[in-house]
């Protein structure tokens, strides 16, 4: 087999917009945790809230990763995430 047959393809457009859709959610749930997180009293008293947005951007993007990796890769070599790599294979099975 050819090292151009074991080439990933490029994503399809679809999933390339979705993926910047989904980077695009995360930096701005990144800068809305920014913003509540610069207000001590906010930061005291929702501290784990504030870490359940910074995990779910990192989930968010994750996926834009996942979205990217076309076709005949190994589509969550990416994912790093140990939680959401386990739930996507899962799914695969």
């Amino acid at each position: 087999m050819s090292a151009l047959a074991m080439q990933p393809l490029p994503p399809p457009a679809l999933g390339e917009a979705m993926a910047g859709e989904l980077e695009r959610a995360s930096r701005m749930l990144g800068d809305l945790a920014f913003e509540l997180g610069s207000d001590e009293a906010t930061l005291r008293r929702h501290l784990t809230g504030l870490q359940s947005i910074d995990h779910v951007t990192q989930i968010l993007l994750n996926l834009a990763t996942v979205l990217r990796a076309g076709e005949g890769a190994d589509q969550l070599a990416g994912v790093t995430l140990e939680d959401l790599a386990a739930r996507l294979r899962a799914s695969l099975n």
